[in-house]
């Protein structure tokens, strides 16, 4: 699998590489950044001694590795912070409370994320029966979502 030479929105990170080597390049563009950041203030504080911090020259990122860094950052968020991820929760036996606290939202916008995510799922798996959620694993999904809502259980 080759990769571009920067990656300029997140779906090119998400489509071009798995997430354990967008994290590699994600750590390695980061360091680049904060090792060329520290640089630049310890010499405008006037404490920078090539001895000790280092002779080597450290370039500031190019604005098309910032780029790379913001998608690689978004397409590694939104690919952690998958619906899918409540789903396995939910199964085993995590409240949608327990889920809104960790993610620091509300019941409701966690459950509305995950039926949208289910919805989709459902639809996938109307298109093509061996992916996605079955009518029946749908028909749970939804049930579980409105448990507990409006006095249901």
């Amino acid at each position: 699998m080759t990769m571009p030479e920067h990656i300029t929105t997140w779906r090119d990170a998400r489509f071009d590489m798995p997430v354990g080597r967008q994290l590699e390049r994600y750590d390695e563009l980061a360091a680049k950044n904060a090792s060329a950041r520290a640089r630049v203030e310890l010499v405008a504080r006037g404490i920078y001694d090539p001895a000790r911090h280092g002779a080597d020259d450290r370039s500031a990122l190019t604005v098309a590795e910032h780029i790379e860094l913001l998608a690689l950052a978004e397409c590694i968020a939104r690919t952690v912070r998958h619906p899918s991820n409540f789903h396995h929760a939910l199964l085993a036996g995590v409240t949608w409370a327990q889920i809104a606290h960790v993610v620091d939202s509300d019941e409701l916008a966690v459950r509305r994320a995950y039926q949208r995510w289910a919805d989709d799922q459902h639809d996938l798996n109307r298109r093509y029966p061996d992916r996605g959620m079955t009518a029946e694993e749908y028909a749970a999904a939804t049930a579980r979502v409105a448990e507990g809502v409006g006095g249901t259980r």
